[in-house]
């Protein structure tokens, strides 16, 4: 037994080391540890403290202008101590709202600084038994760390019209967070954080049963070439849809496609000026079924008037296609409503990954924590990607080297860049007739077989045109990426044999559906 635990006896768990934290893990499995699941979590500290920073300073800056606006000294004195105490105490509440063995929330208590509470929550007794355990067992008082059994939704929805909502809410449910959301958008204070994991990517990526997927999330999924990203942004469109219900609106800061999984971090703000604006950044998006050339139409515009500078909301127009693909003369696939917006914020993932650069001894892995948000801060602003496999399968051409297509593109005056979202993914602003005037180039140079591609092919179509553009392969100084000439982890490799996502914890642990019956 622990001589700070007497009450516990050691030779019933095996213990599992994460970060600071080491919890006790009962040896028949009563709630799962998923060690793939560590650079989830190492991520969500990092940016609860990057967040935790900018959002401590804004109070702090609001708390001095104040200040500087007092004009007698019993109304100074009394901001002054305010802002002290601000500056010099723990401030800010976190929600783990399905918390399991409570390791997460461990974690955030033991390495987060300024935290003041983290509510550790979970509707299975066994669950809360863990925690409590795990607490003590790590030395935390539940002051800081505090169990709660309840249900995550009444949890949450008790903080409607109180003073007490959470500064950081954390849905990381088994499965989709879909029915967490609109208790999660409403429980969060004003510049909070909500991070949100959902792990069914069978259904968010398109692969099976779009029907469910429109269903959870308000949006029809596409699996052709950018399913990932197109995930992300089908989630995205559901938290603005939930928050905007409450004159809220959200601005992603990170937005992650991890392995078998996906995890975004959003600030939620209450703005009934700015979620007129969302529509502007919703859309659908159309794939072609042949050569998977893809266009964004928006379901909103923005007009500004020259008069008075007024914002002027109108429907988009469209459709941004013809009845067939200009390319290839095949079908469209319609996907969304998504969001186009941006995905990430650039200041952000820049103070994200430098605070991982100069903290890399608190993270496992850190390696490829610096990887990813390199990668994601080098990603261009312009939705979805294409990639090299479905540009030269689509002709059936041998396989064009990145730099050279990177170069062409760049030489064409158009930007491009990969997406974290897929190795050899192009994420550009050239207009698909121009992607597939390079290739025409390049098999100009490299010729294909014509007898071996079937009539109906839409490489027939598209090799039966000339380019419209003056192609250039000389190599671009910015073809090649920072993050590539850094030897940085880009992409992860399979962590272990079988690795995935683990079974469901316990035969006793609800189902969503049985959660909210």
């Amino acid at each position: 037994m622990s001589s700070l635990t007497p009450d516990i006896d050691i030779t019933q768990y095996n213990t599992v080391t994460e970060g600071q934290a080491t919890i006790l893990f009962p040896k028949h499995n009563e709630v799962f540890y998923n060690p793939v699941q560590q650079f989830n979590r190492d991520m969500s500290i990092a940016a609860i403290r990057t967040w935790s920073e900018i959002f401590n300073q804004e109070k702090a800056e609001r708390m001095e202008k104040k200040l500087a606006r007092a004009k007698d000294e019993t109304s100074k004195d009394a901001i002054q101590k305010a802002l002290d105490k601000h500056n010099n105490s723990n401030n800010f509440t976190v929600l783990e709202a399905l918390a399991a063995s409570g390791l997460r929330s461990v974690r955030y208590a033991k390495e987060i600084p300024k935290l003041k509470q983290v509510v550790c929550n979970d509707i299975e007794l066994d669950a809360i038994e863990s925690i409590k355990r795990n607490l003590r067992y790590n030395g935390l008082t539940e002051d800081l760390m505090k169990p709660n059994h309840g249900d995550a939704m009444r949890v949450m929805y008790d903080t409607i019209g109180t003073d007490n909502k959470f500064d950081v809410v954390d849905l990381d449910p088994y499965g989709s967070a879909a029915p967490f959301v609109d208790g999660a958008v409403q429980a969060v204070s004003d510049g909070g954080l909500l991070c949100v994991t959902c792990t069914d990517l069978a259904i968010l990526a398109g692969s099976m049963h779009p029907e469910t997927c429109f269903g959870k999330y308000g949006g029809m999924p596409l699996k052709g070439m950018f399913p990932h990203e197109m995930a992300l942004r089908l989630v995205l469109q559901m938290l603005q849809t939930s928050a905007g219900r409450y004159k809220r609106h959200i601005v992603p800061l990170v937005s992650c496609s991890i392995d078998f999984y996906l995890r975004v971090f959003v600030r939620v703000y209450t703005s009934p000026q700015q979620v007129k604006k969302s529509a502007s950044k919703m859309g659908v998006v159309y794939e072609c079924s042949g050569c998977h050339a893809y266009s964004v139409q928006h379901l909103g515009k923005i007009t500004i008037k020259e008069s008075n500078g007024a914002e002027r909301h109108t429907p988009g127009t469209g459709p941004t296609v013809n009845k067939l693909c200009d390319n290839c003369n095949n079908i469209h696939h319609i996907g969304g409503p998504a969001w186009v917006d941006n995905i990430y914020d650039d200041d952000f993932v820049a103070k994200m990954l430098q605070h991982v650069k100069d903290n890399e001894s608190c993270y496992g892995t850190a390696a490829r924590m610096k990887g990813m948000l390199s990668v994601i801060k080098e990603e261009i602003h312009t939705p979805f990607y294409w990639t090299l496999a479905r540009l030269c399968g689509t002709v059936h051409c041998n396989s064009i080297p990145l730099l050279d297509l990177f170069s062409a593109i760049l030489n064409a005056g158009y930007k491009v860049s990969s997406s974290h979202c897929g190795k050899q993914s192009i994420k550009t602003d050239a207009p698909s007739h121009v992607m597939w005037d390079i290739m025409r180039a390049w098999v100009k140079k490299n010729p294909v077989v014509m007898n071996n591609i079937a009539e109906n092919s839409p490489a027939r179509a598209i090799l039966a045109k000339e380019p419209t553009i003056e192609v250039d392969f000389t190599r671009h100084p910015k073809a090649t990426a920072e993050s590539k000439s850094e030897h940085l982890v880009r992409y992860q490799v399979n962590p272990t044999a079988n690795w995935g996502p683990k079974a469901r914890a316990g035969q006793k642990r609800k189902t969503d559906e049985q959660v909210f019956e």
